[in-house]
């Protein structure tokens, strides 16, 4: 057995005449405008963006890259990605190889980049390959 639904009447016009109080004050319409991302948001996104094409180049996905590299990080400084000493980071990099490849537009030592980015570095210094456990360089590169 069906039921039939029905709906109330609507009114077909609604009154823009409200009855308010003379001294009552004007509704506030308050529109939300979204802020502009922070330049820290942008500047991940753009660097993820750059390292999703490498991965891509080289027919793997973002985390089959990032695995890769993280082999890297444990040959050279134990997986350390913040490392900072005689090297930086989780790749190991020299200051002067950091700065060379453009690394200071992330951070003033790879140590202080994030994952991404120092990746993506790596990809610059290395012509877009990822060296293997046994290639990497322990005294930093």
């Amino acid at each position: 057995m069906m039921s039939v639904v029905t709906a109330a009447a609507v009114p077909a016009t609604i009154s823009t005449t409200a009855h308010a109080p003379a001294h009552a004050a004007p509704a506030r319409v308050v529109r939300h405008i979204a802020r502009p991302p922070s330049p820290d948001v942008v500047r991940a996104r753009v660097v993820r963006r750059a390292v999703v094409r490498l991965a891509a180049q080289r027919r793997t996905t973002l985390g089959g890259l990032l695995d890769q590299w993280q082999r890297v990080a444990v040959c050279e400084v134990n997986g350390n990605w913040h490392m900072v000493g005689p090297v930086y980071s989780g790749i190991g990099f020299l200051n002067s190889t950091w700065a060379q490849y453009g690394g200071h537009q992330f951070a003033s030592v790879a140590g202080r980049a994030g994952r991404l980015a120092q990746v993506l570095v790596g990809m610059r210094v290395t012509g877009g390959w990822v060296p293997d456990q046994y290639g990497c360089q322990p005294g930093g590169w």
